[in-house]
């Protein structure tokens, strides 16, 4: 409508604008509350594909399987997942909770391509160390690798722009797609081709400042976990094909874990099967002759326990040697103590099975090869030499060398080689006078930390230019690094195997798809609408300016009441607010967590001051 000035507006012009006014008016309050209804998060919009939710749930269903049949993920191949919007809510909740955490550390985010060179990778020695390298070649005939990791790639950035000592520390993190080509891809999530993952690199100057930077992130990682409310181990780890010599890891307990973890019960120690002290062994060539083994060490052989390994050139058999302790469980060799143990004469093969009969195939193939024979430190010198002696006619007739290696530590009784059990005595207590006593827990790792020192950066000539002059090394060191990372997409299944139940799954607050559920009823022929009363639960939790809740309301109405409280057990929501029967007939609104196992009803006025108390305990 157009006005001209100067000229009067008539009583009929007024009325026709305060008529357009008011439908302005109404238009704009209800663009208003439809924008509003609009912006909640309903359950009828949200796009989730389920298996069947007939089928029970029990120990067999596993937490793969668990977030499949919930809609969080779908199997596309073999070892590779698509992450579907529950999932990628969770995934990207995770990623939020890391981000405050490197924040805290300081460290800036990068994101690195998925694609490095394997010349990078010949240079460092990594590229020929595995089999699990995605290897592929350009139309130029270069040759690239899927990256499994970035060490190489964000050490050669790092080098490039570095110019004087002034630019460290420099602590960078990144989010991203790794990829290896697993043999034996499994427990979904868990052991996959393709996996989302944190790493932080932590670049300074000197070994002090370095390992100042690790005491700093293993905190950060603490603080991170402690977020969830879950239990976790922090256990000392071997650092494995990443090089360095400290590392630890972050485990959740559970019985889908590959990993064993030792802990005391009376004080701090823990660690990692696979984690073995540096051992000093003596080395001693034996001449085997046709005379039998003394009759005074038979007995001695006879209390110990022995197993076989092979070298990955296949060359050398190691058969090995622990003095038998009293034990409640069946005593075997731990094979990364073997491996440990032998590092300086020949690698162990640990994945061979029948290594004694994959040696013998061998004999008669080649000239050179070896026998060794490893005994711990409790074995006697008699019984060491009487053990080899009683392989004489072998050995001399396949004209094979016997090597006796044995551990030199005076210092304890225990074995260093056997596998250790629940109720062992404690190493560390032990050696104090106390009586702790071990505890062997399955676990599944989720958070690794390694102190690399100068294993990349004197590779790939990253230093510290002591003349600030970029390239000049003449009195320069070379940077410590550090290397720190977190499985988030492993994190999911880790959390699912944790807080799964009988009925689905339990997640923490921190990284739950949502936090609240609200379950109400559309009107039929059966039931009042309980719609309004569920926006209003909504709205009151939502938009609460101290502790806004994310919300999720289930309205949908081609499935029954029944079917979404079995649909909210499975996908796990931690509160879960009912508006049924309840309501119906009292006027109260029921409310569930089954983490803390409570199951109440409120009246209206309190329900969502008593989900904010719930929440706060999650």
């Amino acid at each position: 409508m157009r006005f001209s000035l100067g000229k009067p507006t008539s009583s009929k012009v007024l009325l026709s604008l305060k008529q357009d006014v008011y439908s302005f008016s109404a238009t704009r309050r209800y663009a208003s509350t439809s924008l509003q209804i609009a912006s909640r998060q309903l359950r009828s919009a949200f796009w989730i594909p389920q298996a069947s939710l007939t089928d029970n749930i029990d120990g067999s269903v596993d937490a793969g399987q668990l977030l499949i049949r919930a809609g969080y993920i779908r199997q596309a191949y073999s070892g590779i997942f698509h992450m579907l919007p529950l999932g990628l809510r969770v995934q990207s909740k995770i990623e939020a909770l890391v981000d405050k955490h490197m924040q805290s550390l300081q460290a800036s985010k990068v994101s690195l391509s998925s694609i490095t060179s394997q010349k990078l990778w010949e240079r460092t020695g990594r590229l020929h160390t595995g089999s699990e390298f995605f290897k592929f070649r350009d139309r130029k005939d270069g040759q690239w690798l899927l990256a499994p990791t970035h060490e190489e790639e964000i050490t050669s950035l790092v080098r490039d722009v570095i110019h004087a000592p002034s630019h460290l520390p420099i602590r960078l993190y990144q989010i991203t797609r790794k990829y290896r080509d697993e043999k034996r891809p499994r427990g979904g999530l868990l052991r996959g081709r393709e996996f989302i993952m944190k790493d932080l690199y932590t670049f300074d100057k000197t070994e002090t400042e370095a390992h100042a930077t690790y005491v700093q992130v293993r905190q950060a990682y603490s603080n991170l976990f402690d977020e969830l409310k879950l239990p976790y181990v922090e256990a000392r780890a071997d650092s494995g094909n990443m090089g360095g010599n400290l590392s630890h890891e972050f485990h959740f307990p559970s019985n889908l874990g590959e990993d064993d973890i030792i802990t005391c019960s009376e004080c701090d120690y823990a660690k990692n099967e696979e984690f073995v002290p540096t051992f000093t062994t003596t080395t001693e060539a034996i001449n085997v002759s046709s005379s039998p083994a003394c009759s005074s060490s038979i007995g001695d052989l006879q209390q110990m326990h022995s197993e076989c390994f092979i070298s990955k050139g296949r060359t050398s058999l190691v058969k090995a040697y622990a003095q038998s302790e009293e034990s409640t469980q069946a005593q075997s060799l731990n094979p990364f103590a073997i491996k440990e143990a032998m590092g300086s004469y020949t690698e162990i093969d640990t994945g061979v099975e029948d290594a004694t009969t994959l040696f013998k195939s061998r004999l008669g193939e080649k000239n050179g090869l070896v026998v060794y024979y490893l005994f711990d430190q409790v074995v006697s010198q008699e019984a060491a030499r009487a053990t080899v002696q009683a392989d004489s006619e072998w050995l001399q007739k396949h004209n094979l060398k016997a090597t006796m290696v044995k551990i030199d530590d005076s210092t304890t009784l225990q074995s260093h080689l056997l596998k250790r059990h629940t109720g062992d005595p404690c190493p560390a207590c032990a050696s104090a006078g106390r009586s702790g006593a071990l505890v062997v827990t399955k676990a599944i790792e989720v958070g690794h930390t390694f102190h690399l020192g100068e294993r990349y950066s004197s590779k790939l000539d990253l230093i510290v230019p002591a003349s600030g002059q970029h390239g000049s090394n003449s009195t320069a060191e070379y940077v410590t690094m550090g290397c720190h990372g977190i499985g988030v997409s492993r994190l999911i299944a880790a959390v699912a195997s944790a807080l799964s139940d009988k009925t689905g799954l339990i997640w923490p607050r921190a990284i739950a798809p949502f936090e609240v559920l609200v379950v109400v009823n559309k009107e039929n022929k059966t039931s009042a609408d309980t719609l309004p009363i569920g926006h209003q639960i909504y709205d009151d939790l939502s938009t609460h300016q101290e502790m806004p809740a994310d919300v999720l309301i289930d309205d949908r109405t081609d499935v029954n009441f029944g079917w979404k409280l079995k649909d909210a057990d499975l996908i796990g929501y931690p509160v879960v607010v009912i508006i049924g029967k309840g309501w119906l007939k009292k006027k109260l609104v029921e409310i569930q967590c089954r983490r803390l196992q409570v199951k109440e009803e409120v009246p209206l006025a309190e329900a969502a001051d008593r989900v904010r108390q719930l929440l706060q305990q999650l």
